[in-house]
């Protein structure tokens, strides 16, 4: 799930924190199944989404601030990125 995905689903701070959840349980979930890869292909394409991932989890953390802001005014998170 992008970053736009994740925002989009955040009405309330208690979104926030369950979205950041989720995101880290995600990104845990690829660490363990790019560890366990058989293939190199595999293990390439699960790094992939792992770089991904974690690039999403990265972000959202930095934004967690802006996005109780935007909250407490009013707006979306997404108002944040569009």
């Amino acid at each position: 799930m992008d970053l736009k995905q994740r925002l989009a689903k955040i009405q309330t701070v208690d979104d926030a924190e369950k979205q950041m959840t989720l995101a880290k349980n995600y990104v845990k979930r690829l660490r363990t199944e790019a560890k366990k890869a058989t293939t190199l292909a595999e293990k390439l394409a699960l790094n992939e989404k792992l770089k991904a991932a974690e690039t999403v989890l990265r972000k959202l953390r930095q934004m967690i601030f802006d996005i109780e802001d935007a909250i407490a005014e009013g707006k979306t998170a997404l108002s944040l990125v569009a």
